[in-house]
């Protein structure tokens, strides 16, 4: 049997559950995760960028420029 073939039955939104409903948030709390967060990200960002540019130098390097000129 296929699901729609089946009546839909009633499901309560999750929203009615009090453990859904958005907490308060501590203020101190709040500004350390932003000010550590986002730096990580960049460290992470930075890395990856560093790793593709060293993989384009050795590319470059160990296969284009040891085939010699062109021509």
């Amino acid at each position: 049997m296929h699901a729609w073939d089946k009546p839909m039955i009633p499901r309560p939104s999750a929203a009615d559950s009090p453990s859904e409903v958005a907490d308060e948030v501590d203020e101190a709390a709040l500004v350390e995760v932003m000010r550590v967060v986002p730096l990580g990200a960049g460290v992470l960002a930075g890395a990856a960028v560093a790793l593709m540019v060293l993989g384009y130098l050795a590319i470059y390097l160990f296969v284009f420029l040891a085939r010699g000129p062109v021509g």
